[in-house]
């Protein structure tokens, strides 16, 4: 839906630019228009030829439109954020055609409507009486008897400003939101998926199948060349894995309102910590002595910590899931872990001993000193060893899980980024095209003032002056957008207000340098105008 908007304020301001276009045309075809109805031709006619001409221009940038679209969407396959399904079925099918011609047609019947209608009411006495100076029919360099030229390009630039600050609202969130902790190092870390299932591993205690299973994977595992540590755990940061529920803690009473605490909790092995790179604040990690014959233990992270005993020491309290469970004694604090993304807060968390709790489908992590891809076959040829029945499935480096957390976000980014440089172009030309045309209309006024003794440097103050009194509505008129529509934003930003002002303001600084820029070519065009020439033109 945001999408779809931004692509409606694009195609106003193309939109507003073929209006522009088109009034500048119909101007400049004054005297044929004026010829053509003294000589009898109805003001319907003229407008329906005028409205002929203009849709027939909407189908032709429709037509190239679509080529660009084609060549356009291996770029969006590229940037895909992974959440969008079906993404490679994504074409150009027969409705978006029929839509494209649609949206063609009206664009160029409204937009074409005005300036068809403003040339067929023109004034006969006024234009055949100017003969063949249909140049100085605009009135000369007058910004106030081209009203319509100049709200255009006050809308251009007010859209393009919108689109140009949400943008960049979106790349200071991205950069916010990239340099966010995960409380675990991703670098040459390679994850995967084993699910030990099956009736041999359903053996009742004091069996445990899958205990021994894990405990010979990740010995073999640990003997591979270049791999420094690994682990296994039951719900990997940034995967869809998730495990909660409740839990009491000895000497603490919940709210009325909050009859239980909710915390995630997680089977790991005693490696997993090290192969991860999660710190520890107090107290050990699980060791081989965490059995099923030794006491139950726990490890929680700081968050918990810090809620339940912000000033004791954790190591030593008690915890338990239920009333029928049996309790467990805290053996460590570890640091906390983004599970969900990095823009969403940790909950709190309890971790397990595999020893205790003999989890089948757990994640297998490896930390390895060079590019652990290319440990990773193996890796799976080691687990298959051990038992070749075993999937092993969702073969990832920790970095490329990290990557594809933020691509919805960098999708955001890049889209809204390309569409508002694309308006901003469109803006900048259509800057340009009304200072370029009010510098042709104006030529005689500026030869008259050039050769009453005007400096080329006023002649260039006064047309950039103008371009940048335009520039500047248009940015007044986009700050106020922007800040009205912020909330559609908000949603999507992190660590960033929707109302910025380091955002606006280097947005605002940009488009007026844009404008300086797009107002300096003609106005540079204006200073080499020979007095003498405009003159005899007269």
């Amino acid at each position: 839906m945001r999408l779809g908007g931004v692509s409606l304020i694009v195609l106003l301001i193309a939109c507003a630019n073929v209006a522009n276009l088109l009034l500048a045309r119909a101007t400049g075809r004054q005297k044929e228009i004026a010829i053509r109805t003294a000589m009898g031709a109805r003001w319907t006619r003229i407008v329906r030829q005028l409205l002929t001409e203009s849709v027939l221009l909407g189908l032709a940038g429709g037509a190239f439109g679509l080529l660009i679209a084609w060549w356009c969407l291996s770029i969006v396959r590229g940037i895909n954020p992974g959440n969008i399904p079906r993404i490679a079925e994504i074409g150009i099918h027969p409705g978006v055609l029929a839509f494209t011609f649609a949206v063609s047609i009206l664009t160029g019947v409204i937009f074409g409507a005005a300036p068809a209608l403003r040339a067929a009411r023109v004034d006969l006495n006024t234009t055949l009486k100017a003969g063949g100076r249909s140049s100085q029919t605009g009135g000369g360099f007058q910004m106030g008897r081209h009203r319509l030229r100049g709200l255009l390009v006050v809308a251009e630039l007010g859209l393009s400003l919108m689109l140009l600050i949400g943008a960049g609202l979106l790349i200071r969130s991205f950069q916010r939101i990239s340099n966010v902790p995960p409380g675990f190092n991703t670098s040459n870390v390679l994850s995967m998926r084993v699910a030990a299932s099956g009736p041999k591993y359903r053996q009742p205690p004091p069996a445990n199948p899958t205990l021994q299973f894990y405990d010979s994977v990740l010995q073999r595992i640990a003997r591979l060349p270049g791999v420094q540590s690994d682990g296994a755990v039951t719900a990997l940061p940034l995967t869809a894995s998730v495990g909660w529920g409740g839990i009491q803690v000895e000497g603490y009473t919940p709210p009325p309102d909050r009859p239980e605490v909710q915390a995630d909790f997680r089977v790991a092995t005693p490696d997993y910590f090290r192969a991860m790179d999660i710190p520890l604040r107090r107290g050990r990690f699980f060791d081989a002595h965490d059995t099923l014959d030794s006491a139950p233990v726990v490890v929680v992270d700081e968050r918990m910590a810090q809620r339940f005993w912000p000033l004791d020491n954790p190591v030593g309290h008690r915890v338990r899931f239920g009333s029928r469970s049996p309790w467990m004694t805290v053996a460590g604090v570890v640091g906390s872990v983004r599970q969900y993304g990095l823009d969403a807060d940790p909950r709190i968390v309890v971790y397990l001993p595999n020893g205790q709790a003999g989890a089948g489908q757990m994640f297998v992590v490896a930390r390895t000193a060079g590019d652990p891809a290319a440990v990773a076959s193996a890796i799976v040829r080691e687990i298959h060893a051990v038992d070749p029945d075993v999937p092993v499935y969702d073969v990832r480096t920790m970095q490329s899980r990290l990557y594809d957390s933020l691509a919805r976000r960098r999708f955001s980014m890049v889209m809204l980024g390309a569409f508002g440089a694309f308006a901003l172009l469109l803006a900048a030309i259509g800057l340009y095209g009304v200072m370029a045309y009010l510098v042709t209309q104006g030529t005689h006024d500026i030869g008259i003032r050039i050769a009453l003794g005007a400096r080329r440097g006023s002649i260039l103050g006064m047309v950039v002056g103008q371009g940048m009194r335009l520039a500047g509505f248009g940015i007044a008129a986009g700050l106020l957008g922007a800040a009205a529509i912020s909330r559609v934003l908000s949603t999507l930003l992190f660590g960033v207000t929707a109302t910025d002002l380091a955002t606006y303001s280097a947005v605002a600084v940009f488009l007026a340098v844009v404008a300086f820029a797009a107002s300096s070519v003609p106005a540079l065009r204006a200073t080499r105008v020979d007095p003498l020439v405009a003159l005899r033109d007269e």
